[in-house]
């Protein structure tokens, strides 16, 4: 469905009038709705070390428990200049792990999941990520001592033994210092899939020893964003100019709701400096003077 620029604009300050009334921020997904075929974006023209994040388990399904751990890993990951390109959530079905750790091994640079290891019958991950590679599950002799002395027993046959059972060819990743420190519990990957815990501490712990050594990418990201005062409709034909001129540079455009400062942030981001810093000039060039209300390079 097409929009005039005043339909637009019509719709959305009837939106932004119900918004007020009922007083919800999730109403600014509608207004981006509306605009989105002309307010984002296009794809980066260079090829970037790419990502993508497997979260395991029904709890994140059923809404019982936040999903915190990819929002953690996206941040981290794109500081280092790794592109995030898909995060599935999936619940706690060997096939349907499995199916999807094939397809994001194929896919990505590197493929993280988060959940699914430990003692319990859900904890399905280890068993998934083998089945995927057309492995087995063997005991590793190294995580075997570890899980006797984490849970005090001599007992080989106890339920945290679970966790010495990994994909035949798996790997155990340290942190040089954390494997001088005994560091409780290694990353277990294969291939180019890692495998973390569920618990927000641990995994951040876990992710935090290894990602200087694991996870590079020679490239970096250099973004600019600009504040303005203004309706997303009235800067369309603006952002269609720079996407097209600019293809190798991604542009956002974001409403804002019930804020005194500012009515839409629009940032532009690229792996190449200069490409980022000529689109914020053209986009500088663009603006009338008067829809800007402040300017920063990070918010």
């Amino acid at each position: 469905m097409i929009f005039f620029y005043s339909e637009i604009s019509c719709i959305q300050n009837y939106i932004d009038m119900v918004a007020k009334l009922l007083w919800r921020e999730p109403t600014r997904t509608i207004i981006r709705q509306l605009c989105r075929s002309h307010s984002t974006t296009s794809t980066s023209g260079t090829q970037m070390t790419s990502a993508g994040i497997i979260v395991v388990g029904d709890e994140i399904l059923r809404g019982e428990v936040l999903d915190t751990n990819s929002h953690y890993l996206s941040r981290e990951l794109h500081k280092m200049g790794v592109q995030m390109k898909k995060i599935s959530v999936i619940g706690d079905k060997v096939e349907s792990v499995s199916e999807e750790v094939k397809y994001f091994s194929g896919s990505f640079h590197y493929v993280l999941t988060t959940g699914g290891i430990g003692p319990t019958h859900d904890d399905i991950t280890y068993e998934a990520v083998a089945k995927a590679f057309n492995e087995k599950l063997i005991l590793n002799p190294v995580l075997r001592d570890i899980c006797l002395k984490f849970y005090d027993t001599t007992n080989v046959d106890c339920p945290g033994m679970k966790l010495a059972y990994i994909p035949q060819s798996a790997q155990l990743n340290y942190n040089t210092e954390a494997q001088s420190s005994n560091m409780t519990y290694p990353n277990v990957s294969i291939n180019n899939v890692y495998m973390f815990p569920g618990i927000p501490e641990l995994l951040r712990k876990s992710f935090s020893n290894i990602k200087d050594t694991l996870f590079k990418s020679k490239e970096s990201f250099y973004s600019k964003c600009i504040f303005l005062n203004t309706t997303e409709d009235r800067i369309v034909h603006i952002l269609d100019i720079l996407v097209k001129e600019f293809p190798e540079v991604q542009f956002g455009s974001y409403p804002k709701l019930f804020d005194e400062r500012y009515k839409i942030k629009v940032t532009m981001e690229s792996c190449k400096e200069e490409c980022t810093r000529k689109a914020y000039e053209k986009l500088m060039e663009l603006l009338p003077e008067d829809f800007i209300v402040n300017i920063s390079d990070t918010s």
